[in-house]
């Protein structure tokens, strides 16, 4: 008789239930706590970028501009790139590479993952002092930083989660000092 109700007393027995739906939802919530962590530093990392890209715009207003803008004239606009290594301007020569080069590396202090493909630089012309003036013309400098992205780690585990996002572009811009004559 006993062997008949053993069948039945196991079957009424839920002492080990808890136990088991916990194994069901641990991995659930793990994974979810994960996410959400993950999340987290992908705010961080945009958080970064965009400071970054501001300590970019400002190093560039009181340096010494990374394109030559010796032929600079009011409404001309000069844009920079790094690519492979070298610098170019369109509209004019790479005056100072090195500048360009101290300002990837203040930004990568920031967020590492920046490189110089990264960055685009332009002058434009503010409409603000004219060539004939002490200061001379003095430009607006834009720092724009493209294609940055992040790649997950615990999300892309997720069925149906990309493996990296592409942030959008930062914008930062800022007038500079002027590419005029100095003195009178």
């Amino acid at each position: 008789m006993s062997v008949i109700r053993f069948p039945r007393r196991l079957r009424r027995d839920d002492r080990g239930e808890a136990i088991v739906g916990f194994a069901f939802v641990m991995p659930v919530l793990v994974l979810l706590s994960l996410a959400i962590f993950e999340f987290g530093l992908v705010i961080f990392d945009f958080h970064r970028a965009g400071e970054a890209t501001r300590r970019a715009v400002r190093l560039l207003a009181i340096a010494n501009p990374v394109a030559d803008v010796s032929s600079f004239a009011a409404g001309s606009a000069i844009q920079c790139t790094s690519s492979g290594g070298s610098v170019s301007c369109s509209g004019s020569a790479a005056a100072d590479a090195g500048v360009f080069d101290a300002m990837v590396l203040n930004m990568q202090e920031i967020l590492p993952a920046i490189g110089p493909e990264n960055v685009e630089i332009e002058y434009t012309d503010s409409s603000v002092g004219d060539p004939t003036t002490p200061g001379g013309i003095i430009p607006l400098v834009t720092v724009k930083l493209v294609n940055l992205t992040h790649a997950f780690f615990i999300v892309q585990l997720i069925p149906g989660m990309p493996q990296e996002l592409t942030f959008p572009p930062f914008t930062s811009n800022l007038l500079a000092a002027g590419l005029g004559p100095t003195a009178p």
